[in-house]
């Protein structure tokens, strides 16, 4: 029975399809070429995938060769893996033929027995820098370079190489020793110009003192009257006195502050007109000689200021004595005090002619003069360079603006003080 409904069925006269569900032809050529299609799809990502893959790969190789310093790759046991360019020249060895050769054995000996301890130092870091050596490449004497090493770890964590950048530094480390030498070399010249100042001062004071003595005893008429004529050379002979001790000072003083010392300053309340006000008696003889006019003016003659009133004087002098000096015959010589929100300012004023922009700066540099037409410039070049420190030195400051043809103004600012 059952064979019987088995055969029935499979004789049974299969319905009628409609003919639009119905494939035709075309239909079943185009199935095989549509699954076709479908795989090829992930394929051509793929090979697009790898083509940009090895484009940035292209890139990475461009960089790697092209850097200016040198490149390493190495395993964990400092073989090489790769190498740039740079590399290769800072080795003398061609690229590939460092591969598989070991990176430390071009280092020097301190530095091979340094290696271990330098990778040791990256387990708490992700690299190490500026450790400096010396590389002794293939040909050629030894090379200092500062070395950078990196670590790559691998994905189960474990450090798989070592990224080396190897910068040369032969060339900054001549120039610094250069400028080392040149240093000491200058260190020494000022110590010895210095000395030999100094030296040379108080051999000269030493006559100066007898000098001044004789004199002394001539000015009391001790071994009888001077005419006339004799108080008139006498008392040159003390100007000139005056004159050379005072340069002997301005060398002491310049020698003193090139070798380091201190300056001997006693900073105290200081009332500046009681300084400013005496000013005209130590220069009045220059200023007759070239019938300069003088004018002071203090705006407040209680201003006080935190100074050293023998020092502000000698600042003061060498000014007015440069002032002088640059000051045509019949000129202004000015002499003015002002109080200013943060100090008290002091200024020095003529109508001289004037110093180039160009120069403001050098004048106060030692030994340097300026030397304008028609002008006399007898002195040594240091009174301004020593008066801008000891300004400083009192914490305050000395500075200058001119204009060519109309004169020089020498600001000098000292720091405020209340009164006691």
């Amino acid at each position: 029975m059952s064979l019987f409904r088995e055969r029935s069925r499979s004789t049974q006269v299969p319905e009628m399809m409609d003919p639009q569900q119905q494939g035709t032809v075309a239909d079943t050529r185009e199935a095989p070429r549509k699954g076709r299609d479908a795989s090829a799809l992930p394929y051509r990502e793929l090979l697009a995938s790898r083509d940009a893959i090895d484009r940035e790969r292209q890139k990475y190789f461009e960089f790697f060769d092209f850097a200016p310093d040198a490149c390493f790759l190495t395993d964990s046991h400092g073989i090489i893996r790769e190498a740039n360019v740079a590399a290769s020249q800072l080795l003398g060895v061609s690229a590939q033929f460092l591969a598989g050769k070991t990176l430390p054995a071009f280092f020097d000996e301190p530095a091979r027995k340094a290696y271990r301890h330098q990778l040791d130092q990256l387990r708490g870091s992700e690299r190490s820098d500026d450790w400096e050596i010396q590389l002794r490449p293939r040909s050629g004497p030894p090379t200092d370079v500062s070395v950078s090493i990196a670590r790559m770890t691998a994905r189960d964590k474990r450090v798989g190489c070592y990224r080396w950048v190897v910068r040369d530094i032969s060339k900054r480390n001549e120039l610094l020793e250069s400028e080392r030498k040149a240093r000491e070399e200058a260190e020494v010249s000022n110590r010895i110009k210095s000395d030999f100042l100094a030296l040379l001062s108080h051999e000269f004071r030493t006559p100066l003192q007898a000098i001044f003595g004789y004199t002394e005893l001539l000015e009391r008429e001790i071994h009888g009257p001077l005419t006339d004529p004799q108080r008139r050379y006498l008392q040159r002979i003390q100007q000139s006195q005056e004159l050379l001790l005072g340069l002997i000072t301005t060398i002491l003083d310049f020698a003193k502050l090139e070798s380091g010392q201190s300056i001997d300053l006693v900073l105290h309340p200081t009332v500046i007109h009681e300084v400013l006000a005496h000013m005209e008696g130590l220069v009045g003889a220059q200023l007759e000689e070239k019938e300069l006019s003088y004018r002071y003016r203090c705006g407040d003659c209680s201003i006080v200021a935190s100074a050293d009133a023998g020092k502000v004087q000698q600042i003061l002098l060498n000014l007015l004595a440069n002032a002088i000096k640059f000051t045509d015959r019949g000129g202004t010589i000015a002499l003015q005090c002002e109080l200013e929100p943060e100090a008290v300012a002091i200024r020095v004023i003529d109508t001289g002619k004037g110093i180039p922009l160009d120069k403001l700066d050098a004048i106060f540099e030692p030994f340097v003069q300026l030397k304008p037409k028609g002008a006399v410039t007898n002195g040594t070049g240091l009174g301004l360079p020593i008066s801008r420190r000891l300004a400083t030195a009192m914490g305050g400051s000395l500075r200058a603006t001119s204009e060519v043809g109309k004169g020089s103004t020498f600001t000098l600012r000292l720091q405020r003080s209340p009164r006691d």
